[in-house]
């Protein structure tokens, strides 16, 4: 009886370690500025916690389910707008003004497979400035 339970405790870390890993992302922006066109994606190229559904700075869904989505953005010494973008359309907008303004948005997102999220330069051409920009996505068990 004791050794069923004891497995069935194993089994259970198992299945929420396999929900918890199936999906995690932190990426954030080399140093210095970055320059971004209007519409232009936004590319975190400095990957701190790999997964293989980023690519070009999009996430593509590979499992169906509630993921919790998470930008934050500096934009130095100009105003910027970002939009983080649910298969091309508006999800949350960002917003700093100048004087390395910080914003924020940490959003749940019901998400199916094949679903692309991103974050895009909008309104116009800005700068982001640093690390201090980070895209994160992570799969809610």
């Amino acid at each position: 009886m004791i050794m069923a339970h004891i497995l069935n405790c194993i089994l259970f870390v198992f299945i929420c370690c396999k929900s918890i890993v199936d999906a995690g992302l932190t990426a954030t922006l080399p140093s210095g500025s970055n320059s971004y066109a209007k519409d232009a994606v936004i590319l975190y190229s400095r990957i701190l916690c790999p997964d293989n559904n980023y690519n070009a700075g999009k996430y593509t869904v590979t499992v169906a389910g509630n993921y919790l989505v998470s930008v934050t953005m500096m934009s130095g010494t100009v105003t910027a707008h970002t939009t983080l973008r649910k298969n091309a359309a508006i999800y949350v907008w960002l917003y700093t003004g100048n004087q390395y303004d910080m914003a924020t948005q940490t959003v749940c997102m019901q998400l199916a497979v094949g679903d692309m999220i991103w974050v895009q330069m909008t309104n116009k051409a800005s700068i982001l400035f640093d690390v201090y920009n980070t895209f994160t996505v992570v799969k809610l068990p």
